[in-house]
């Protein structure tokens, strides 16, 4: 029963996160592709260099160059400290894990070693047959 505790929530958390990743990048794909066909649009209707140069010099103008320039997310920095940020709490959840999973390795193995120990110095292993204990070894112990 104790396996059943841990492994049936954790498959259901684990599907459903699946679907919340596929449903995210559906999204943010459906995005991109709708802002990218505004631009396209856009940059189809000026007629020539001179209006595009006019209305890069507009407000308007200045954020549709950011928007062009640089993806949703913020800058290039932003992106490589938030992949460190997530490695790290990689690392440190999968540490939890390994240092859990290490801890109930030790224990299993310690426990077997005791049982070993515990089994040979009771005559249960190396061919020795039990023998029940009667009346007379009873009274003599």
């Amino acid at each position: 029963m104790g396996e059943e505790v841990i492994i049936v929530p954790s498959l259901f958390l684990m599907i459903g996160y699946v679907f919340y990743v596929i449903a995210n990048a559906f999204t943010r794909r459906q995005e991109l592709r709708s802002t990218t066909e505004f631009q396209s649009r856009l940059l189809e209707r000026m007629g020539s260099v001179g209006e595009f140069s006019q209305f890069l010099n507009t407000q308007g103008g200045q954020k549709f160059l950011g928007s062009v320039s640089s993806e949703p997310g913020g800058a290039a920095h932003q992106r490589v400290l938030r992949a460190f940020q997530s490695g790290m709490d990689t690392f440190e959840s999968v540490g939890f894990v390994g240092t859990v999973s290490a801890a109930v390795g030790a224990g299993l193995l310690t426990s077997g070693y005791v049982s070993l120990k515990l089994s040979r110095r009771m005559g249960l292993i190396n061919g020795n047959t039990h023998v029940p204990a009667t009346g007379e070894i009873a009274r003599s112990a």
